[in-house]
């Protein structure tokens, strides 16, 4: 055995032995129940200077009542405002970008878009797996091509070829899962006209596709890949068999970049046209009802005392007077929320710093945070037994989980025309020229 393999071999060892009589846990069999199970459902853009707003005209009922079993903030995210890949990726490694290494959506004067090899950094999933923990993690950014986890991974390109004969190598793990993939895939073009008049006025829908073509592709686009991860993870609940339950939902954040400049006119200097706010004003308000009704079916998949995280990786500021788009329409405070025994229910706090949502994270399913992850455990709206808990969390932190940073893992499958259909799309969001 190599010294790379030793190290990995005491890690574990020192993290089992941590969580039994180290980190504030009863027993070292609690760390086997599902009182340790997590899920996480994390919003893409979601930011309370729109959520609240909708709640008190009573909208977003899932999430209201949501508010009222959880603890909960906002959510300061790095500033000068970074893109998703790099918010997400050190949401689950708890580190720098400069550590874990996705920084960006594409690399190279050829804008190849970054792949899994990027990450640096063990993940969530990895510090879990050497645990013998389980991760069912779906639509996760820079996961092509989808690498071995213990559980299943299935990958951001799952939506991009789907007019290839054959579907692209690694699109999940393991690849027992690609015809059951696949066969959840939608088109924009199967979306019909029952489920676009969710978000645009069915009586302006028929103008809308004649004078507006290009704006309802989007929506479908959109909508289509939302709808398409939804059924898969639908399918991968079931048994409820993982320790962490990742949901994403990538959808609100292109809605924002797509149609908040029709939702809020009088920002930016967008140039509007006769009939476009009709057809678009309402769309961002709509989406987010749909993302509240899919929270409530995603919640409704496990049992209702099931630890849940509710989060953001940014918020959403809109178009800004310079007209400067992509990133520079997010805000720096998104939301997080989180159910747990270990907060008080209906409690509210400041904030927290992005990088302290992994030690969090790490903390709701028993395992000590690492001594080399820059955040801290939530411990605001802690219960007496939580405060216990994150008490002995922080005092036995590991040295470091960097030893079960992941081994390269397989090229995948290059098809220019997939990467050229992301490079349009990044385009369309204003991320890359």
């Amino acid at each position: 055995m190599n010294a790379g393999n030793w190290r990995k071999v005491w890690l574990v060892a020192a993290v089992v032995f941590l969580v039994g009589c180290g980190g504030g846990q009863e027993d070292s069999s609690s760390a086997d129940t599902d009182a340790n199970k997590l899920l996480v459902i994390g919003i893409d853009s979601a930011d309370w200077r729109l959520l609240k707003p909708m709640m008190e005209e009573g909208r977003l009922p899932v999430i209201s009542k949501f508010m009222t079993e959880s603890a909960h903030g906002r959510m300061k995210t790095f500033f000068p405002l970074e893109k998703s890949p790099l918010l997400w990726a050190s949401i689950c490694t708890g580190v720098q970008p400069e550590v874990h290494g996705v920084s960006h959506f594409v690399k190279g004067s050829d804008q190849k878009p970054l792949t899994g090899s990027a990450w640096f950094a063990p993940a969530l999933w990895d510090i879990l797996g050497a645990a013998n923990r389980s991760t069912s993690l779906v639509g996760m950014w820079t996961t092509f091509p989808a690498r071995p986890i213990n559980g299943v991974m299935v990958s951001d390109y799952v939506p991009y070829g789907s007019d290839r004969g054959k579907p692209l190598a690694g699109l999940c793990y393991p690849d027992s899962l690609a015809d059951m993939v696949v066969s959840h895939r939608i088109t924009p073009e199967e979306i019909t006209d029952e489920q676009l008049s969710l978000f645009i006025p069915a009586e302006q829908l028929a103008m809308a596709k004649e004078k507006f073509p290009k704006e309802v592709d989007k929506l479908a686009g959109v909508l289509a890949a939302d709808l398409t991860y939804l059924a898969i993870n639908r399918e991968l609940a079931k048994g409820d068999s993982f320790d962490l339950f990742f949901f994403y939902l990538r959808g609100p954040d292109m809605i924002s970049h797509y149609f908040y400049k029709y939702m809020d006119p009088e920002k930016g200097y967008f140039q509007h046209k006769e009939g476009d706010l009709d057809a678009f004003g309402d769309v961002v308000k709509n989406y987010y009802d749909w993302s509240d009704e899919v929270t409530g079916e995603v919640l409704s998949w496990f049992p209702a005392d099931r630890q849940t995280v509710i989060l953001s990786d940014h918020g959403f500021y809109g178009p800004r007077k310079s007209s400067e788009r992509g990133a520079a329409e997010h805000s720096e405070w998104g939301i997080f929320l989180v159910r747990s025994d270990m907060y008080e229910a209906g409690t509210s706090f400041n904030h927290l710093e992005l990088l302290d949502i992994c030690p969090t994270f790490l903390a709701l399913m028993g395992l000590p945070p690492a001594k080399d992850m820059p955040g801290y455990i939530l411990d605001a709206g802690l219960t007496v037994e939580g405060h216990k808990i994150v008490s002995g969390m922080e005092e036995h932190r590991v040295d470091s989980y960097m030893p079960l940073r992941p081994a390269e893992g397989p090229a995948g499958e290059r098809d220019e025309g997939v990467d050229e259909e992301i490079r349009k799309q990044l385009r369309s969001l204003g991320y890359i020229n």
